[in-house]
C-alpha cells in the first residue's frame, strides 16, 4: 500500500514537473513580438486606423498574467494629427490557448491613454466622421492564409480598466477647448451577449477658455446585445456636484434603425452654487445679487423623458422646478431630408416666475476717502474698448422652421413685473416672426411685433411696439430715472433695421416713436435749473426767473416724438411739448462710452399757448440753446445745462432788438409822418 502511495506521489510530481517545464519553454520558445503584425493588422482591417506598436511586447506576471504592450500609437491615415497614444497596456491572456497557437485575450488594462480630437474651422476632424468608409485592406490569399494559421487572435474581455487617460478636444468651428483629464474607467464581467455589467467612469474636465475645472462621475450597469444591436445603462449616476442625474437609457436596433429613449431626474441643490462653479465668472458670482438669501430658497430640480431615432429627437417632457417657480416644456425636431428643412417645434408654460434674484446687480461698493489720507491722484479712465460685433444666426434660421408658443403666468425680472405673457414664434423660409399679444404691465398694456427676414439682401429686421395707459408712477418703483413724472404713459413705436451682426443693426435703425403722458404731475426740477442759470445772465436784471415757479406741474397736454436715421449714434431728432413749453433736440448715444450727447433748444411761447407757466415776454419766442451730455448714471441734474456762450449772445440780439424797437417807437410817436422815412434811414446808417 505504502508502496502504492509512493508511485502515485512520484507521479503526480513528475506531472507537476512536466507541466512547469511546459510552461516555461512555452515561455522561452513563444516569443510574444511574434503577434505584432498580426494585432496591427487585425485592428487596421477592423477599424481603417493604423495601430503602430513602437514599444515592446513582452510577458507579463503583475498585474495580470498575459502580455505586456509599451508604447502604442494610434493614427489616421487621411489626418496628420495623431489621433491617440497609450504609455502602456497589460492583457490577460488564457494560457492554454498558447499551446494551440492561439492568442485568446480576457482582460484588458490600459494606463495613462490619450486622445486628440481637433476639428479645424471648416469642420474637418482628424478622427473619421461616421459617414467616412474605413479603407479595407485586401490582403493576398497567401497572406491571409497564413496569418490565419499562424496567429489566431480572439477576444472576449470581460473585465476593462483604463487610468489616468485624457482627452483633448479643439473645435475651432464650435469654439471649444477643453480638457478630460484624470479619467478612469473599469467594467467588470464585461460582455455584448445581453448579460449586465456594472462600470464606473470619472474624469476631471477642464475648459480652457472659461478656465473652470469640473469633477464628474458616471455609474451604470450595462446591458449590451451586439447581435440585435440593443444596449442599455441601468440604474443610471451622473455626478457633478452639486447636480446628480439618475435614470435609464435605452439604446435599439443600431445595427439597422437606431431608435433611443430614456429619462433622467436630478437631486434638489441650490441653483446658484451650481451657477458659481460652473457658469458664472468670479467676478460676476461676487456681484450676484441674491436679495435675502437662505439655504431653504434657491432649490432647483428637473426630470426629462427623451426619445428618438435616426430621423427626429422628442422631448414629451421638461420639468423643471425652482422653489415654488414650475416650467414644464414638451419639444420635437425633426432633422432635415434632401427634401425638406428641419423643424423644431416647443411650447413653454410656466407658473409665476421671480427672476429678480437672478437678474438684478448688486450696488457697487462706495469707498469713502480719507480726508487726511495724502492726496493720489486719480488714474485716468481707460477708453471704453469697443463691444465685439456678433453675429447673428443667419445660416440656422435658413436651415430649420420653427414652431414655438411662450406661456408666463406672470413674469418678474430686473425689478420689472409683467402680467401674463403669451408669445408665439415662427420660422418659415428663413423669416422670424415674434409676436408678443397684450401683456398687462403696470396697470396698462404692453405688446410687441417683430419681423426678421434673412432672405432679404441685407437681412432687414421690423418692429411694431406700443405701450398703452402705463402707470408712470408705479413703474418708477422699478425704473427710478422715470422718477421725475407720473401720470398714464402711451407709446407707439416703428422701426426697421438692417444687417447680420448686432451693431449693423444698431447703425442702421431708422423710424419713429410718440408718446404722450395724460393725468400727469411733472418734476420740472432741470427746466428750473435751465431757466435759472439763462435769466441771471440777462442784461434787464430780472434776477432769478424760475425761483416762484413750482417743482411740480401739471400740463393739459405732455406729448412728443423721436426720430431716428441710420442709428442711434447720431441724427436723432427728439421734440417734446408741454403747453407753452417746447424741447426740439438733435444728437445721439454712445453705447460703448454709455453716455448721451445732444443740442437742445427750449422754446417759451405765450397766448395763445396755455400758459401753465407763465413766463415774461423777454423770453418768450426764444429758442434758448441747451447742451445735454452726460453719462447714462450721471444724477438727473447733471444731465443738461445752458449753452453758456450762446445765450450771451442772444441777449445781446434782443436786447439791440429792444433798443431798435424803442426807437421805432419814438420816431413813430414823435417824428411828422413826412419825416418819418428820412429818419429811419439816418438811424440805419448809424446802427451800421
Amino acid at each position: 500500500m505504502m508502496k502504492l502511495i509512493k508511485i502515485l506521489f512520484l507521479s503526480v510530481i513528475s506531472l507537476a514537473l512536466m507541466a512547469v517545464i511546459a510552461v516555461a519553454l512555452a515561455f522561452y520558445l513563444i516569443d510574444p513580438s511574434r503577434y505584432r503584425p498580426a494585432i496591427e493588422s487585425v485592428f487596421k482591417e477592423q477599424t481603417g486606423l493604423e495601430l503602430n506598436i513602437a514599444g515592446q511586447i513582452e510577458w507579463a506576471f503583475n498585474p495580470v498574467f498575459g502580455l505586456s504592450i509599451s508604447d502604442l500609437r494610434l493614427t489616421n491615415p487621411d489626418s496628420p494629427a495623431e489621433l491617440a497614444s497609450l504609455s502602456n497596456i497589460a492583457i490577460k491572456i488564457e494560457p492554454r490557448a498558447l499551446f494551440d497557437g492561439r492568442l485568446q485575450m480576457q482582460e484588458f488594462i490600459a494606463r495613462d491613454l490619450h486622445i486628440n480630437w481637433i476639428v479645424d474651422a471648416q469642420g474637418n476632424g482628424n478622427w473619421p466622421s461616421g459617414t467616412d468608409e474605413a479603407p479595407q485592406s485586401t490582403p493576398s490569399a497567401s497572406e491571409s492564409e497564413s496569418e490565419s494559421e499562424s496567429y489566431d487572435i480572439s477576444a472576449a474581455i470581460a473585465q476593462i480598466t483604463v487610468s489616468n487617460a485624457s482627452i483633448a478636444i479643439q473645435d475651432a468651428q464650435m469654439g471649444v477647448n477643453s480638457n478630460f483629464e484624470k479619467l478612469n474607467f473599469s467594467s467588470q464581467n464585461s460582455n455584448v451577449d445581453n448579460r449586465p455589467f456594472p462600470f464606473e467612469l470619472s474624469f476631471e474636465l477642464t475648459d480652457n477658455i472659461a478656465e473652470r475645472n469640473s469633477n464628474v462621475s458616471i455609474a451604470s450597469t450595462a446591458t449590451v446585445d451586439l447581435n440585435r444591436g440593443n444596449a442599455r445603462l441601468d440604474d443610471l449616476q451622473i455626478k457633478l456636484n452639486p447636480l446628480q442625474l439618475t435614470g435609464n437609457i435605452a439604446i435599439d436596433d443600431f445595427n439597422d434603425a437606431l431608435a433611443w429613449r430614456g429619462e433622467l431626474a436630478s437631486n434638489t441643490f441650490a441653483l446658484s452654487d451650481f451657477l458659481d462653479l460652473y457658469v458664472r465668472t468670479e467676478e460676476q458670482a461676487s456681484q450676484a445679487a441674491l436679495g435675502e438669501y437662505s439655504t431653504a430658497d434657491d432649490q432647483f430640480s428637473m426630470n426629462v423623458e427623451f426619445n428618438g431615432n435616426d430621423r427626429q429627437i422628442n422631448i414629451p417632457t421638461l420639468a423643471i422646478a425652482l422653489d415654488a417657480m414650475r416650467v414644464r416644456i414638451d419639444a420635437g425636431y425633426t432633422f432635415a431630408t434632401a427634401n425638406t428643412l428641419a423643424n423644431l417645434r416647443y411650447n413653454l408654460n410656466t407658473n409665476a416666475l421671480d427672476l429678480n434674484r437672478y437678474s438684478n446687480s448688486a450696488e457697487p461698493e462706495v469707498v469713502e476717502e480719507d480726508p487726511e489720507a495724502p492726496g493720489t491722484p486719480a488714474a485716468p479712465t481707460p477708453p471704453s474698448a469697443a463691444a465685439p460685433d456678433i453675429e447673428l444666426p443667419i445660416e440656422l434660421l435658413q436651415s430649420m422652421n420653427i414652431q414655438a408658443s411662450h406661456v408666463v403666468q406672470s413674469l418678474a425680472i430686473g425689478g420689472l413685473q409683467f402680467g401674463a405673457l403669451d408669445a408665439g414664434l415662427t420660422v418659415q423660409g428663413g423669416v422670424l416672426n415674434f409676436e408678443l399679444r397684450p401683456v398687462p404691465f403696470y396697470s396698462g398694456l404692453l405688446n410687441t411685433t417683430i419681423n426678421y427676414n434673412t432672405q432679404n439682401n441685407p437681412a432687414t429686421l421690423s418692429s411694431i411696439s406700443s405701450v398703452r395707459n402705463v402707470n408712470v408712477g408705479q413703474l418708477a418703483e422699478a425704473l427710478p430715472f422715470a422718477e421725475f413724472a407720473r401720470g398714464r404713459l402711451s407709446v407707439e413705436s416703428v422701426y426697421t433695421l438692417h444687417g447680420r451682426t448686432v451693431n449693423q443693426l444698431l447703425d442702421s435703425v431708422g423710424g419713429s416713436t410718440s408718446f404722450s403722458l395724460s393725468e400727469n404731475a411733472i418734476d420740472i426740477g432741470i427746466i428750473k435749473q435751465l431757466f435759472s442759470s439763462i435769466s441771471v445772465l440777462s442784461p434787464a436784471g430780472t434776477g432769478d426767473l424760475a425761483q416762484s415757479w413750482p417743482d411740480i406741474v401739471r400740463f393739459s397736454s405732455f406729448a412728443g416724438n423721436l426720430t431716428l436715421t441710420d442709428g442711434l449714434d447720431e441724427n436723432q431728432q427728439l421734440n417734446v411739448t408741454m403747453d407753452n413749453f417746447e424741447i426740439a433736440a438733435t444728437g445721439g448715444l454712445d453705447l460703448s462710452e454709455q453716455s448721451f450727447n445732444y443740442d437742445a433748444t427750449l422754446t417759451v411761447f405765450g397766448p395763445p399757448a396755455t400758459q401753465t407757466i407763465p413766463v415774461a415776454p423777454l423770453y418768450q419766442g426764444v429758442g434758448w440753446p441747451v447742451v445735454c451730455n452726460a453719462r447714462f448714471d450721471a444724477p438727473f441734474s447733471e444731465y443738461c445745462g445752458p449753452d453758456f456762450g450762446r445765450v450771451r449772445e442772444l441777449f445781446v440780439d434782443i436786447s439791440r432788438n429792444e433798443v431798435q424797437r424803442r426807437v421805432q417807437d419814438a420816431v413813430t410817436e414823435r417824428v411828422p409822418e413826412e419825416l418819418q422815412d428820412a429818419a429811419r434811414g439816418l438811424l440805419d446808417r448809424f446802427r451800421r
